[in-house]
Formats: C-alpha cells, sequence, structure tokens
C-alpha cells in the first residue's frame, strides 16, 4: 500500500483539486461558492485524474529514476510498472467518467484536453524540455479555470491561474536544474542554455508572478487580510529565487510553499 501512495502522491492531488474550490470561490468572490454542489464534483475529477497524472509520471520516469530518485516505488521495486499503469488507466478513465456529471459541456472537454495533455505529455513532449514544462504548467492554471466553471469564469480566476502557470513554470525549470544529469533522454532548458541562465529565466518568472499579486487589491479592491497574506506568499518567493541559485531543491520546495500561501491568499480575499 506505501508503495502505492507512493506513486499516487494523494497530498499533492488534494492541493491540486482544492484549488478547484477556490477557483470557485474566487468566480463568485464571496464564500458562497462553497455552497455549489458541482465544485466538488469538479474537485473530485481534478483529485482522480492528478493521482493518475502522478503515476503515469513515475510510469514513463522509470528509468531516468534509477539515477535521480532510486527510491520511488518502480525503481525500488515495490509497484511493478505493468501495475502502475492499470491503475492509471482506471483513475483516468474514472476522472472522465466523473466529469461527465457535472451537466457543463465546456468542463468536460476541459476534462478531455487535461487527460490528453497529461498522457502525451508523459509519453512524448516532456522529452522536449521547455516545452513540456509549458503544458503542464498550463495543466496548474487550468485546475482553477475549471473549478470557476462551476461557478462563473471572472477576470480575477484568470489572472490567479496566470500566476500559478508562471510559478510553476519556474518551479519546473529550477527541477530540471536539479536533475540535469539524470535527463538523459529530455532536452530540457538547462540542457541547451545551461544551468546558469535556466535559473535567470525561473527568476524572471517568479518576478512576474509576483508582480500580478497587487492587482486584486488595487484594481478590485480585495480586502487588507488578502493583502497581508499574499505579502507572506511573495516573500517565500522572493525567498525561494536565493536559494535556488545554491541549492535547487530547498528553492523549488520553497516555490511551492509560495503557491500554497498564495492559494490560501486568494481564498481569503475573495471569501471575507
Amino acid at each position: 500500500m506505501k508503495g502505492y501512495l507512493g506513486l499516487m502522491r494523494p497530498v499533492n492531488a488534494v492541493m491540486a483539486s482544492f484549488g478547484t474550490v477556490i477557483g470557485g470561490v474566487i468566480a463568485l468572490e464571496n464564500i458562497r461558492g462553497l455552497l455549489y454542489p458541482r465544485l466538488y464534483l469538479a474537485m473530485a475529477v481534478v483529485f482522480l485524474v492528478l493521482l493518475g497524472g502522478n503515476i503515469l509520471n513515475d510510469y514513463f520516469d522509470a528509468e531516468t529514476d534509477k539515477i535521480n530518485h532510486p527510491t520511488r516505488p518502480i525503481p525500488s521495486g515495490q509497484v511493478s510498472r505493468r501495475s502502475a499503469k492499470y491503475l492509471a488507466v482506471v483513475l483516468l478513465a474514472g476522472g472522465l467518467i466523473l466529469s461527465i456529471f457535472t451537466l457543463n459541456i465546456l468542463q468536460f472537454f476541459i476534462a478531455v484536453l487535461a487527460v490528453f495533455l497529461l498522457v502525451t505529455y508523459e509519453w512524448k513532449t516532456k522529452a522536449w524540455g521547455l516545452v513540456g514544462n509549458i503544458i503542464i504548467s498550463s495543466l496548474v492554471g487550468l485546475i482553477f479555470v475549471y473549478g470557476s466553471f462551476s461557478v462563473k469564469l471572472t477576470y480575477v480566476v484568470i489572472i490567479f491561474s496566470m500566476m500559478a502557470f508562471l510559478a510553476n513554470l519556474a518551479r519546473e525549470i529550477v527541477k530540471d536544474v536539479e536533475d540535469v544529469t539524470g535527463d538523459i533522454y529530455r532536452t530540457t532548458l538547462p540542457k541547451k542554455i545551461g544551468k546558469g541562465l535556466s535559473l535567470i529565466a525561473a527568476a524572471a518568472l517568479i518576478v512576474i508572478a509576483v508582480s500580478l499579486t497587487p492587482i486584486p487589491y488595487v484594481f478590485f479592491k480585495w480586502n487588507g487580510f488578502y493583502a497581508l497574506t499574499v505579502a507572506l506568499s511573495d516573500i517565500v518567493f522572493i525567498a525561494s529565487v536565493f536559494f535556488f541559485f545554491n541549492d535547487q531543491t530547498k528553492g523549488q520546495n520553497l516555490i511551492k510553499v509560495g503557491m500554497i500561501l498564495g492559494l490560501v491568499a486568494f481564498l481569503v480575499g475573495s471569501a471575507i
């Protein structure tokens, strides 16, 4: 069981599915967004698709993980690749079937698109380096848009989706710098332009993401609680830049913390 939990990485999937709920709350700019049952159905869809996507990641990365992450479930022998493949198919299919019951054609097509991009990313486009990074980061941003469609799509949701896209893209680049030695089958950005320039590019993405955070406060009159919480998120993001030039593991983990704080900030700002 421990091996399968390690494959699915449920904590990451929970965080992502929580982003779906936040997308709905932000769309209404009111805590009443939590009263929409369809929002929780969308949350379950994202949860299942993310679980399946996490498994696909380990399935296709089994060889490189022998170098980069030998303790993960497949290279360590805890779970066979065959079992991982079947479990991924079941979870992804379950997510698509569940998406039908949102009774929203746009949400269904977004779910189909997400599964298609996830599969093609792990199978092919991940090897293309930056293109793959952009695809997976677009999917992260799309989570909030997907949730908002359970209520309505607004400019604030789009802004937050852009911030999530930029921050995740920076994290993907930092992770590629961290794994550059073991990425023998991928043409990543660090392999094309070097580690230093790649980290500068990641830093620029973080700065752009941080520069977007005042928009809800300045133009949409969000409250001081948002300003305070998002300031904490910004501090962590900026701190990650200083860290990832020397320690990519610590730096990309700080980016993740900054993203979590950003989720909290937008929830506080929209709901209070």
